[in-house]
């Protein structure tokens, strides 16, 4: 689970958004065409569309004791806009929180559980004693839902956590352990085509300077900088009141401090990033002993050898290795995908996948089979799994099952760890395998007391039994 702190100025908007309220008023007026004159009496009641909505892709699952559920979106609003008006305006009233939960979550994630999550996760920020309405929605392939809230409280106190970031990460981080879920990954597995307005701006931002980083030709601050001006995005350094100086990303006129893309984003940590490229350049270039220049000598002359018998001799040239078949990894946010990262090591072995993709021209998302098709170079999304005689090189057969298989590098983003909540932080998730290293020696114990279970099998079940003992020793928060 990951929670992205939105905001906003009005309450009858941010009720409207998540309860849908266009879409519903569309969908009333083509109902309204085929009714009968008795039966629209449907279309006067105004808490009906909040009992019995009609485009079932969202659903009230919690709220505060004192909202009036059943008499519409206009008194929900003004139900949780009551505090506010105890005292002076303030700047953004409204709280909007949105908590995306993994993929792989979602055959356990009921409303209860998705209820209790929000919840906790409210009462862990300090977002208490303030009403407010918690909303699912089923319109993406991942499960997801919207708290909406009032930031001042029932005595007229503002509730500033909302800009908390790292306490929002921490949180994030101890529900993910209690409650057993996914942690979230990447911003770069959302599908920009599917967002809106400045949303959809913001997460375009990210990909594309996510893309000029993971460049090799981009190695210090200053050429990453002028590659960006080469995409059209602006880069400013502006100095606070404090002193600090804050760095801010802009495209098309609209700008965005680094942290609200990701604080992976920040001028330090990306010269820190830039210097161990160049480390990492300067070792792989070759040096000579003593830090003298090599003595460029003439190469000798190669004179053939002869003989009264056989005449010159030829000398057999080097067989040339075959140059090893990468498969390139699946492009960021695939068809809207969101792939486990050990799915995707499998796929770049040239195993077929399986995700839940719900396509724009499909109103409910179904399974998929994604493999590498060599005959096109390019990858194959399917509903139904790959023939059995496709089309495998032998070549990448027997690359595949020599020991130099496992040391081929086929990770583009290799060295690029983002951070959590929004472009993935750790890899904690993966407790006890660390990424380029070997098998720990617990889990090689592990594997000793269950001989019969699967590779795959004993490190899911492992990485649970971790989990479980984490959760034991309860969470810690600081």
């Amino acid at each position: 689970m990951i929670a992205y702190i939105i905001g906003g100025s009005g309450f009858g908007g941010c009720v409207d958004y998540v309860t849908r309220r266009k879409l519903e008023e569309k969908l009333q007026k083509e109902q309204s065409r085929g009714l009968k004159a008795d039966e629209k009496k449907y279309e006067s009641n105004r808490g009906e569309d909040i009992i019995d909505h009609l485009s079932k892709d969202w659903k009230l699952i919690s709220s505060s004791g004192d909202i009036r559920i059943y008499e519409g979106r206009k008194a929900m609003a003004d139900d949780i806009a009551r505090p506010s008006r105890q005292r002076k305006p303030i700047k953004d009233p409204v709280g909007h929180i949105s908590l995306d939960f993994h993929p792989e979550d979602k055959p356990r994630m009921t409303d209860e559980l998705m209820a209790e999550v929000a919840q906790d996760y409210m009462r862990q920020m300090g977002l208490v004693n303030t009403p407010y309405i918690v909303v699912r929605h089923f319109d993406k392939a991942h499960p997801h839902c919207h708290i909406v809230f009032s930031r001042v409280d029932y005595e007229g106190k503002i509730l500033t956590q909302t800009t908390n970031f790292k306490k929002n990460e921490r949180v994030c981080k101890a529900l993910n352990l209690k409650h057993r879920l996914m942690q979230g990954k990447s911003k770069l597995n959302t599908d920009v085509s599917k967002l809106r307005g400045k949303e959809k701006v913001r997460y375009q931002l990210v990909h594309d300077i996510a893309r000029v980083y993971l460049s090799p030709s981009v190695t210090d601050w200053d050429s990453f900088v002028d590659w960006l001006h080469r995409n059209g995005i602006t880069v400013r350094e502006k100095t606070g009141k404090s002193g600090r100086v804050n760095l801010y990303f802009g495209v098309g006129g609209q700008e965005f401090w680094y942290r609200k893309l990701d604080p992976f984003f920040s001028r330090e940590n990306l010269e820190l990033k830039f210097k161990a490229r160049r480390e990492k350049l300067q070792e792989a270039t070759p040096r000579p002993k003593g830090g003298q220049q090599p003595v460029q000598e003439p190469a000798p002359k190669h004179v053939p050898q002869t003989s009264e018998a056989t005449g010159p001799s030829v000398v057999p040239k080097p067989k040339e290795q075959p140059k090893p078949i990468v498969i390139p990894p699946l492009p960021d946010g695939y068809m809207g995908a969101r792939i486990a990262p050990h799915e995707l090591a499998r796929y770049q072995k040239g195993d077929a996948v399986c995700a839940y993709i719900c396509k724009p021209d499909e109103i409910v998302g179904k399974h998929y089979w994604i493999w590498y098709d060599f005959k096109t170079a390019q990858p194959r999304c399917e509903p139904t799994p790959p023939p059995a005689d496709r089309y495998i090189p032998e070549a990448f057969k027997q690359q595949m099952t020599t020991p130099r298989a496992a040391s081929v590098n086929i990770s583009q983003g290799a060295g690029i760890r983002f951070s959590s909540p929004s472009l993935g932080g750790s890899v904690s998730e993966e407790q006890g395998f660390a990424l380029g290293g070997g098998v720990p020696d617990d889990f090689k114990h592990f594997l000793e007391m269950h001989p019969g279970m699967s590779f795959e099998e004993a490190k899911h079940r492992f990485r649970d039994e971790q989990k479980a003992k984490q959760l034991r020793k309860g969470p810690k928060l600081h």
